[in-house]
């Protein structure tokens, strides 16, 4: 899973969702691909990562020069640093979530949505039913595909302790032939890992204890 969608996760969070949209670029501005195939939540997203050589006022006025007059409902706020304008025009949502990095330099993230295609479709359907204990809440989920590889990112949250969760993901893939690579914890018992592998296909697994929840990031890679 490479870094810019490790980014994402947290990113996503405060980014709408729409469908078939284009986008256009402010000039002097470095666009970077993330994803043109993402699925997020069960929907197809596509994702830029931005950077610019302009300050962040020139690009929120380009963002809302192309968007705000054509758009059904137009909004811009700013959450913890960060200035996120999104746009509904013709039933489609456009998200932009950006930050100043100096007097003449600015970044972040452009995202767009779109109804899964065949391959995608596919992939949701195999990419499923990852192992977890009861109780266990799904807050995002990330799948995507790369030629023979697909992977799934997910973060998880439950009251389970870090070494009850190691116990079940243990059992869990002991019990269909996986090899356990690794499964620690650490000396508070707060935080913990967990590796398996089966062939060229694995999971890896984090877990952060903040107050009484665990955290779960867990990261799927099959192979075929």
């Amino acid at each position: 899973m490479n870094k810019y969608i490790i980014k994402l996760l947290t990113a996503l969070y405060l980014l709408s969702f729409g469908i078939n949209a284009q986008v256009n670029f402010p000039v002097d501005s470095s666009v970077q691909i993330v994803s043109d195939g993402m699925i997020v939540d069960g929907i197809k997203m596509q994702a830029w990562d931005f950077k610019s050589k302009r300050n962040l006022e020139f690009n929120l006025n380009f963002f809302k020069n192309e968007w705000k007059d054509k758009s059904e409902k137009y909004t811009h706020v700013q959450y913890d640093g960060w200035d996120i304008v999104n746009a509904v025009i013709d039933d489609v949502i456009y998200t932009a979530k950006l930050k100043s990095a100096g007097k003449n330099l600015s970044y972040g993230f452009v995202a767009t949505s779109s109804e899964l295609d065949g391959q995608l479709s596919s992939l949701n359907r195999k990419m499923k039913d990852f192992p977890q204990p009861s109780s266990t809440q799904l807050l995002r989920e990330i799948k995507s595909i790369d030629g023979s590889k697909k992977s799934s990112t997910m973060i998880l949250t439950n009251k389970l302790s870090v070494i009850k969760n190691l116990d079940f993901y243990s059992n869990y893939f002991k019990k269909f032939n996986w090899t356990i690579n690794k499964s620690m914890f650490s000396k508070n018992k707060k935080k913990g890992a967990f590796l398996a592998s089966n062939g060229p296909s694995n999971v890896s697994i984090t877990f952060d204890v903040q107050a009484d929840t665990t955290f779960i990031t867990a990261v799927r890679v099959d192979v075929e």
